[in-house]
């Protein structure tokens, strides 16, 4: 492990990724702390870190104050009361200490009095209702990582519901520390606009008409880590009942404006899906369409163990069928131990098939340790999922799911006899078939995978089976061919 994955390591296992310069002014700008308006106003990050947000802000407060003609002693009065920050780490409180008092003394202020406590945010009630802006960059670590604070987490109620993340847990924190007119900004992971475990906090945004704006980083990351980020910010006061949406500049690092959107215009099936309006019309009548084609969508083998299931063998058997490997098209040869009937072909016929045999036991202990979809000793040769299985002697469409361009996409024939991995596949009528390739060979396709949200480094989208069924009832719903 190099220098820099050491340090993503040890990031990741505390939660913590220290906030780059640009986002920090970002949020500060798109929350509205700036101008002689933050003057004698509450500000509040409640996980600090090394002070990211805290330098920024002390350094816009200080400016303000000044141009306001407030004194050196009566801004130091401000900054000891206006001024706040939480830092469970005793290490980085007392950096952001340093360094906030660096920038207060590069303004000439000294003797500040900071109210940054080194303390668990979860445990601190003191700022309750009291503060107008709520900023910064929550912890992002599965709540199954937090040790003894796991109960605790639990205790939340955005926490109720799937795997938390403690970020989710800091937006209910951040929201109780908010005055009644307050505003919070936080980057944090967009994970939340769809999973399980955000389902409680979206329902909670929107029944309290919280959103304000939103800056959809997409595929750009922010952080030394693969992680997907969205900033929100959230407004107790909302004027309308619209959200902005924004868009990121990743060469200028700058959001830029792209739609104001209604609630039903994002909030769909209980998820959040973000885009322009006109865009996401078109997710909504795949979402809502309830017309059902005769293509299934299909996951391809499973064998837990491809590299010794799949491969260049240098034996013939009549147990080893081509297959091709969804994601890149390539054909191989795989061991598949299963009759027409879709059965597992008993152990003493194997044995019959000597070379077979022998390959099979030289990996016998490997292929049991698996954990397999029937369990039992018996089935210790068989894959370790039956998913599959059932269609390997029908006419079938391999499908890639890691698209960049609709360039990316890989649709290739998988006759009667031939199987397939890694990746999808299609089945169902000849007609329908070439209805299929052609719909998915389409900038409709390419616009619905997008606007999933389901980012992949390098600028890729991926899909999941479901995702894939519904845009295809979609389009083809009706024998009459592709839906307009």
């Amino acid at each position: 492990m190099n220098a820099q994955e050491k340090n993503i390591s040890i990031e990741k296992s505390n939660g913590r990724f220290y906030t780059p310069g640009f986002i920090v002014q970002n949020i500060l700008d798109m929350s509205g702390y700036y101008g002689a308006s933050i003057v004698k106003k509450h500000v509040i990050d409640n996980s600090c870190g090394d002070g990211a947000f805290l330098v920024e802000i002390v350094k816009r407060y200080c400016e303000n104050a000044k141009q306001a003609g407030l004194s050196n002693e009566e801004i130091a009065q401000d900054l000891c009361r206006y001024i706040h920050g939480i830092e469970i780490n005793e290490i980085e409180c007392n950096k952001c200490i340093r360094n906030v008092n660096a920038v207060a003394q590069s303004y000439d202020i000294d003797s500040v009095v900071w109210d940054i406590k080194c303390a668990d945010a979860m445990e601190v009630k003191d700022y309750n209702g009291k503060m107008d802006f709520v900023l910064g960059n929550p912890p992002y670590v599965r709540v199954h990582n937090v040790g003894d604070s796991f109960e605790r987490v639990k205790q939340f109620s955005f926490a109720q519901t799937g795997m938390t993340d403690f970020y989710i847990v800091f937006y209910e924190i951040g929201l109780k520390m908010l005055n009644q007119s307050g505003v919070l900004g936080y980057i944090t992971p967009n994970s939340f606009f769809n999973s399980l475990a955000g389902e409680t906090l979206r329902k909670y945004l929107i029944m309290n008409n919280l959103i304000e704006k939103i800056i959809d980083l997409k595929h750009f990351q922010a952080f030394a880590a693969t992680t997907y980020t969205t900033i929100v910010i959230l407004k107790k006061t909302k004027d309308t009942d619209l959200t902005c949406y924004y868009q990121y500049d990743e060469k200028n690092k700058i959001p830029y404006y792209v739609d104001e959107l209604a609630t039903n215009d994002f909030y769909i099936g209980n998820n959040f899906y973000f885009s322009s309006k006109n865009d996401l019309r078109l997710l909504k009548k795949i979402f809502n369409n309830l017309g059902q084609s005769d293509i299934a969508v299909k996951n391809g083998f499973a064998t837990l163990c491809d590299d010794v299931f799949i491969g260049d063998f240098d034996f013939n058997s009549a147990y080893l069928i081509p297959v091709i490997k969804a994601s890149t098209g390539k054909l191989s040869r795989i061991f598949y131990p299963y009759g027409r009937d879709s059965k597992l072909i008993p152990e003493t016929e194997l044995q019959k098939d000597d070379a077979l045999y022998r390959y099979l036991l030289s990996y016998k202990s490997r292929l049991a340790k698996r954990s397999c979809e029937n369990g039992g000793t018996e089935y210790w040769y068989a894959f370790g999922r039956s998913q599959a299985i059932n269609d390997t002697y029908k006419n079938k469409l391999a499908v890639n799911t890691l698209l960049r361009t609709i360039g990316d996409l890989k649709l290739i024939p998988a006759p009667a006899g031939v199987g397939v991995y890694s990746g999808l596949y299609l089945v169902g009528s000849t007609v329908k078939m070439e209805m299929a390739r052609k719909a998915l060979l389409s900038d409709d396709f390419l616009a619905y995978i997008s606007l999933l949200g389901k980012y992949k480094s390098g600028g890729y989208y991926t899909f999941s089976s479901k995702d894939l069924k519904a845009y295809l009832d979609y389009k083809l719903a009706f024998e009459g061919g592709i839906l307009a």
